[in-house]
């Protein structure tokens, strides 16, 4: 005759349980999409103007002005940047915009740097990252405002990366 013991029904109990959890965790591996830090450091494709914005033909406050966007106004943003100023497709051609006047958020401006010197924008915020581009010294980049561990989240000539905050000025 069987008897019932309580550690043989434990027994049996902790193995389903266990089968269970891994059950679950593969349901979510697979749903859930994985984290990237590539993900937070792409530049913004849109940003919208937060004031009557005058649109100029060279990065600089002193050039040709070529139009200007209305407040709340959204444009495309070619991923070129300049010190305080960012490049927006217009019309057939690209303009200049400072880059106080845009927003990509609920904070008006979108900020930008410059690298000290040759700097790597790297595939993730660490030391041994792979390389995706040498951003030149004197070149401007957009920051897209994640950092970690030191590294800012950036792009420049389109491409986002990550930056070391020590080699850029703000």
């Amino acid at each position: 005759m069987f008897h019932f013991h309580p550690d043989t029904a434990l027994s049996l109990v902790v193995p389903a349980f266990r089968r269970g959890l891994v059950f679950v965790f593969i349901v979510l591996a697979l749903l859930l999409p994985p984290f990237s830090s590539k993900v937070a450091a792409k530049a913004p494709p849109l940003a919208t103007t937060v004031l009557d914005t005058t649109m100029y033909a060279t990065p600089d406050l002193s050039g040709d002005t070529v139009g200007s966007v209305p407040v709340g106004s959204e444009v495309e943003l070619t991923g070129d940047a300049a010190p305080g100023f960012l490049a927006v497709y217009y019309g057939d051609g690209v303009a200049w915009v400072p880059s106080q006047y845009l927003t990509t958020g609920v904070r008006p401006g979108i900020d930008t740097a410059v690298a000290i010197g040759d700097t790597p924008l790297l595939e993730a915020p660490m030391r041994d990252a792979g390389v995706i581009l040498t951003v030149p010294e004197g070149a401007a980049v957009i920051l897209t405002g994640a950092t970690v561990d030191g590294y800012d989240a950036a792009s420049h000539e389109g491409a986002g990366g990550w930056i070391n905050g020590r080699d850029i000025a703000r």
